[in-house]
C-alpha cells in the first residue's frame, strides 16, 4: 500500500487553502483507488470545497489529484474524508 502524509494545497472554486492530508492507495483485485482525509482546515474553506464542482489537491512536489469529499461537514469537525478520482498524486 502506498501512502502520503503531509501538507497539500486544496484548490476549489475561489478557495486555495493549505491543509494536512493523510492518504493511501488500495489495490482490490487489480483495481487501485486512493482515499483518506484532510485536517487542519478552516470550516469556511471546507464548506466552499464541499459546494464546489471540482476540487484538486496539490502536493509539495507539484503532483495534483482530483477528489470529492465524503460525509457531512459539521462545525468544529477535525477531519473530512476524501475519495480520489484518477491516479493518485503520490
Amino acid at each position: 500500500m502506498t501512502t502520503y502524509q503531509g501538507p497539500v494545497t486544496v484548490v476549489a472554486g475561489d478557495v486555495e487553502a493549505m491543509m494536512q492530508a493523510y492518504l493511501s492507495v488500495t489495490d482490490r483485485g487489480g483495481m487501485k483507488s486512493w482515499s483518506g482525509h484532510l485536517s487542519d482546515y478552516e470550516d469556511a474553506d471546507m464548506f466552499k470545497v464541499l459546494t464546489s464542482d471540482t476540487a484538486v489537491m496539490i502536493l509539495p512536489n507539484g503532483q495534483e489529484g482530483r477528489f470529492v469529499l465524503e460525509g457531512k461537514l459539521a462545525p468544529g469537525q477535525k477531519a473530512m474524508g476524501v475519495r480520489g478520482s484518477g491516479p493518485a498524486p503520490f
